[in-house]
């Protein structure tokens, strides 16, 4: 406004009034007249304005930088300071005890300074250290169960629960191992996996019989033999006063058609018939069927003292004498005709005592 009085005044002492005669003049002067006051007024309008905003934008982007570095500022301190101060690895909060203990308002704003400051090179420290932390965890778990397996090793030592000695076991106990694998495979018809826990189990334990006799079991019906004979072999040799293995034996080549072989093997001992009657039978029978009938007869007879009652040992007895006296084979017969009840039994025996009546007079004649 000061400018436009300027320019008024200005006019009045130039005389000229609105209405003047001088302002009557032509229409061209008076137009560029007032054209040129116009533009000087506009002009220094302009530039009034223009200095009023630029003073106006300097002072407010002074107030803005100061109240934004405020706000700015005081966040980061707080969201840095707190989490530090709960830090057991930050070193900065035993300071900052230390100055609010002195009370010295100095060395607190120079404390938050310090804060301020390191919590703006906090970001690059942080990311380094979360890594080195999370690799220290891992550590410290894996170094525990360490720890206490040396501490475990330790106490078991004196206790010797813990103990990484290898167990000694006994004989019978490694043997009891392989029985159960022996078995359980045979089930799964792996033979070849049963047969080799059945020699484990014996190796460690070689009398042990039952084991034996499964071996060979086992072996002769793989059709194996002669290692079934020399597995029962082993075993009678260990102990002579045990029968069973011979006798087993003996059936073995009684099946392989060697009688002749398995009567050799049951003559080679002689238990007694009470005990062993199935040995003492066997041993019988088998010399009739190779045509011994004296070693028959007498193996019989040894059953006749062992069990009398038995009619059955009266027959055999009277079979193989019929073949090389049959005069003694009548008595046999006799004998056995009062204690067997069999009805077709009794009904051969009373065809074999007719058959030895009706050869009597033949012989005498």
């Amino acid at each position: 406004m000061s400018v436009i009085n300027k320019v008024l005044k200005d006019l009045d002492r130039r005389g000229q009034q609105p209405f003047s005669k001088n302002a009557a003049s032509s229409a061209v002067e008076r137009r560029g007249s007032h054209r040129f006051g116009l533009w000087l007024l506009a002009s220094l309008i302009v530039i009034t304005l223009a200095l009023v905003f630029f003073w106006w934008q300097s002072s407010d982007d002074d107030v803005m930088t100061v109240t934004e570095s405020e706000a700015a500022d005081m966040p980061l301190v707080q969201e840095r300071v707190e989490p530090l101060v709960d830090s057991s690895a930050f070193t900065v909060p035993t300071e900052r005890a230390d100055a609010q203990e002195t009370g010295s308002r100095e060395q607190t704003v120079i404390d938050q300074n310090n804060l301020a400051s390191v919590a703006v090179s906090e970001p690059i420290s942080e990311a380094k250290r979360v890594p080195e932390s999370k690799e220290v965890e891992p550590k410290a778990v894996e170094e525990e169960p360490e720890s206490t397996a040396d501490n475990s090793s330790d106490k078991a030592e004196p206790s010797g629960e813990f103990s990484k000695q290898p167990v000694q076991l006994s004989p019978a106990e490694i043997a009891e191992q392989h029985i159960e694998k022996a078995q359980k495979a045979q089930q799964q018809g792996r033979l070849t996996s049963a047969e080799e826990h059945w020699r484990k189990a014996l190796a460690v334990t070689p009398d042990n019989k039952n084991v034996r006799k499964k071996l060979a079991a086992l072996q002769f019906g793989r059709n194996k033999v002669s290692q079934a004979l020399t597995t029962l072999e082993a075993g009678f040799k260990r102990d002579p006063s045990d029968f069973e293995f011979r006798l087993l034996s003996a059936r073995i080549l009684e099946k392989e058609a060697r009688p002749a072989a398995a009567l050799s093997l049951l003559k080679q001992a002689t238990p007694n018939a009470a005990d062993y009657p199935d040995y003492v039978q066997k041993q019988a029978l088998l010399a009739q069927e190779v045509g011994d009938y004296q070693t028959a007869a007498n193996t019989y007879q040894r059953l006749i003292v062992a069990e009398p009652a038995q009619g059955r040992w009266y027959l055999g007895k009277a079979l193989a004498q019929q073949e090389f006296a049959p005069q003694t084979a009548l008595a046999s017969y006799e004998e056995a005709l009062t204690r067997i009840t069999h009805r077709p039994t009794v009904d051969f025996i009373h065809q074999q005592i007719a058959l030895l009546e009706a050869s009597e007079p033949a012989g005498e004649q």
